[in-house]
Parts: structure tokens; sequence; C-alpha cells
């Protein structure tokens, strides 16, 4: 009888977790960041960063000057070709997070969602959908990006069959290609995850860059 209430009680306690990480579809995310950025516009000089699931805990973030010109450093040679820039995406992306993690102390998270799940600063596929989406956009406002066009969201899994998963997205401007943009696989300050939408709802191990399953 204890064993089945402890089981109850753990039930309970992830399921609201679960929910979160699904992020009820696209409405919601794209309100959610709707309401972070009234004007659609985060800027380096102030945008808002999720966390602690579901952005149920906010910052805001102000990075000066000289750490948004190291972002644009990344950038000073022109990617002869769009492969090339998605390196250049994933190494701002990876940079902004850095950044962010110092000033809010979520630079401890880590890839997944339950490893720290009971620590304020980790981050679950929602939170990384949301603040990767702000990066891209920040990128691409300072045209960074020439390449590629923030794309919308991608959805995966089910709490029945596989845990529910979401990542931001990139549009190959030439081919038209939505290449994920997943920063949850990793820990934060590594470069996401990149790849094509056929590929990305395929099993992480296939064709992830740890090779193994992802973190739970």
């Amino acid at each position: 009888m204890q064993a089945r209430v402890k089981q109850l009680i753990l039930v309970a306690a992830v399921l609201p977790l679960l929910a979160a990480c699904a992020g009820g579809r696209d409405a919601p995310i794209a309100k959610r960041l709707m309401t972070l950025h009234p004007d659609g516009k985060p800027t380096p000089a102030h945008f808002v960063l999720c966390a602690g699931h579901g952005c149920r805990e906010r910052h805001d973030v102000h990075l000066g000057d000289g750490q948004w010109a190291s972002v644009r450093a990344l950038f000073a040679r022109k990617a002869d070709s769009a492969e090339e820039e998605r390196v250049q995406i994933a190494q701002a992306i990876a940079r902004l997070e850095a950044l962010a993690g110092a000033a809010t102390g979520t630079d401890a998270d880590l890839g997944g969602t339950y490893s720290n799940m009971f620590l304020s600063n980790q981050l679950d596929c929602a939170d990384e959908t949301v603040n990767t989406t702000t990066y891209l956009r920040m990128l691409a406002a300072d045209g960074l990006m020439t390449r590629h066009r923030v794309g919308g969201r991608l959805h995966k899994g089910n709490i029945i069959n596989s845990l529910p998963h979401m990542t931001a997205t990139i549009i190959e401007k030439e081919t038209g290609t939505q290449w994920a943009v997943d920063s949850w696989f990793l820990d934060n300050g590594e470069p996401p995850e990149m790849a094509t939408a056929a590929i990305w709802h395929t099993p992480y191990a296939e064709w992830g860059s740890t090779g193994e399953p992802p973190r739970p």
C-alpha cells in the first residue's frame, strides 16, 4: 500500500513537468513570446529569459555592448554556405546561453529536464524553445543571419508513448528546409543540436552529437 502511495505521489509530481515540456503546442508558446516581449522585439539591451519549467521563472537580462560584440564577432566572416552559417548560429546561441546563464544563475543548467528538476536553474524544453527563439530573433534583427530566417516550433512525443518535446527552428531561405535548433539535449553554453525536421523526429541516439540517448 505504501509503495502504491509513493508511486501516485511521484506521478502527481512528474505529470505537471511533462505538461510543461509539452508546452501546449504552438499557440501558447507564441503567446508566451509576445507576453515576454510585447513589441515582439527582444534586444541585447533587454530581453527576458525563461527558466523553472514552462517559463514559470522569468529573468530580465541586459547585455553590454562588449558582450553583444562578442556574439557579432562570430559572424565577422560572412558564411559561404547555409551550412557554414548554421555553425555560426550554433556558436552564437552557445555564447548567448553562457552570457545569460552567468547573469541569471542558469549557467548550471544540465541537458534534459529531470537531472536537476528541483533546482531553479534547470530549464525544460519549453524554456529552451522560448529562449532559443529569443536569441534567434536578436541575431536576425541585427542582420547576422542572412541565409536563414526564424522558424516556428517543432513538437513530438506525448505522455503516453514517449516524453513530449519541442524545439525552436530556423528556415533555410534557399531551400525552405526547416532545421531544429535544439539546446535541450546539452548543458548550458554548449552549441545546440541542429538537424532537419525529419531527422529531429527520429531517435536522438541515431543522430545526436553524443551518440547516446538523451538525458531524461
